[in-house]
Formats: structure tokens, sequence, C-alpha cells
């Protein structure tokens, strides 16, 4: 039987992640959906220790309803 090794979780809040999706908009020009976002949410909060480290990010999907993006985008106005 396989061994599955897993690592210790980690909570993002909404916030957190609506300012990382805008982070990606502003200075990745990328269209992320929350749930991509939540990675980088956790790095730009200080949830990750990158201290030292170089560290890879996934974001993934674009596929975020236009309005609650444009609101998003908002916020940092």
């Amino acid at each position: 039987m396989a061994q599955i090794l897993l690592g210790p979780g980690l909570v993002v809040t909404e916030a957190e992640v609506r300012a990382a999706m805008r982070f990606a908009a502003a200075n990745l020009k990328l269209v992320v959906e929350p749930g991509g976002a939540a990675a980088l949410a956790a790095l730009l909060s200080g949830k990750v220790d990158a201290a030292g480290r170089t560290i890879a990010v996934v974001l993934s999907g674009g596929n975020v309803d236009p309005a609650f993006y444009a609101e998003v985008l908002k916020e940092a106005a």
C-alpha cells in the first residue's frame, strides 16, 4: 500500500483572498478565481514563512463572475 504524507493546512480569510486576487491582477496581469488565489493569499499574508526560501505558488482558474471580480478590484481604489 502506498504511503500518503500530508503537510499542515492553512486557513486564509475572504479579505486575504480578495487582496491576493487584486495583487495578481495588478502585479501579474492575471485573472484568478478565489479558490485559485488561496495559496497566494497565504503567502502574501505571511502565513507561509518564505524568508530565504524559493517559493512556487500555483495560481489557477479564471472562472470568476465578472460583477464579483469588478467588486473585488474596486476595493483597492
